[in-house]
């Protein structure tokens, strides 16, 4: 009978993050709903690489769950060769949703995106834009950001997590930042930082003033962020579809969904082959945005 002992989300993040933050609300209604304690293993750094990795050669029991984003199984395979295969080694669970990253901007900074170019333009290099490490999608976000624009960004990567990249942001150690809406948006609304813009497809519902960085001037900057849950792919059949089916019971839950929705998640639970599907258009894009910030893969 599953589960037999507490389950482990592996969370390659930070604490306190986004993905940290979905992480902890989804599996802590899955502990609930089985009677068991989740535990949540966070292990950031070097872009989520060995976080992720580790969860690929976890005992395929169900016993160990893998909480994946755009960073883990889109980005890292365009930049980089990897310990771990992004589809061979994984069985995707559930697709949760879709949250993008806003331009946020250090107090007294600028009111807009217009007036970041223009002080970039002034002075080559002088701003600093914080992220959670080289390769993942806060850190793409502002060098796509700085090739769209033209104008020269200095990357600032804290690879302990994005808070403490937001942490230098609010104390004005840093100049500007990407940063996905789960983690910021408190911020945002407590004015500790200022949102310039998405950088997404549409406007943010909860953010309507905030303009799209297209609307702001600067075109081809969507870059959506998704987060979902994988258990290692030797899990057998059955196993992974009692896993789905108990996220599909926990994510109906109307508590959960308007924790998620206040959080700033656009919920799209998508599971299985709709999953896989998902991922792999969103790889084929975020290559797209590798090779336009005129970053190159590693050779294999």
């Amino acid at each position: 009978m599953f589960p037999e002992r507490p389950v482990t989300i592996i969370v390659p993040f930070g604490p306190d993050g986004a993905s940290d933050r979905v992480a902890r609300a989804v599996g802590t209604r899955l502990g609930e709903r089985w009677g068991v304690d989740v535990r949540f293993d966070n292990r950031p750094g070097d872009g989520a690489v060995p976080g992720t990795a580790a969860g690929a050669r976890a005992a395929p029991d169900g016993h160990t769950l893998v909480f994946g984003s755009s960073s883990t199984h889109s980005i890292a395979p365009a930049l980089r060769r990897l310990p771990y295969d992004p589809v061979a080694d994984f069985a995707p669970l559930t697709l949760l949703g879709w949250a993008p990253n806003l331009m946020l901007a250090r107090p007294g900074l600028a009111q807009s995106v217009p007036e970041v170019v223009a002080l970039a333009r002034r002075s080559p290099g002088a701003l600093r834009y914080a992220s959670a490490g080289t390769g993942q999608t806060i850190h793409l976000c502002g060098a796509l950001f700085a090739a769209r624009a033209g104008i020269e960004l200095t990357h600032v990567p804290f690879d302990s997590g994005s808070m403490d990249g937001l942490n230098a942001l609010m104390a004005g150690a840093v100049d500007l930042m990407f940063d996905n809406v789960l983690a910021a948006l408190p911020y945002v609304r407590a004015r500790r930082v200022a949102a310039l813009a998405v950088a997404g497809s549409l406007r943010f519902g909860d953010l309507p003033d905030v303009p799209t960085l297209e609307e702001a001037g600067v075109p081809g900057c969507a870059a959506d962020i998704w987060l979902g849950l994988f258990a290692p792919a030797a899990t057998p059949a059955p196993l992974l579809q009692a896993l789905r089916s108990d996220l599909a019971v926990v994510l109906g839950h109307t508590d959960l969904i308007a924790d998620l929705r206040a959080r700033g998640l656009m919920l799209d639970v998508q599971q299985g082959e709709d999953f896989a599907a998902e991922i792999a258009a969103n790889a084929l894009a975020w290559r797209e945005i590798v090779a336009a910030c005129g970053l190159t893969a590693a050779p294999a």
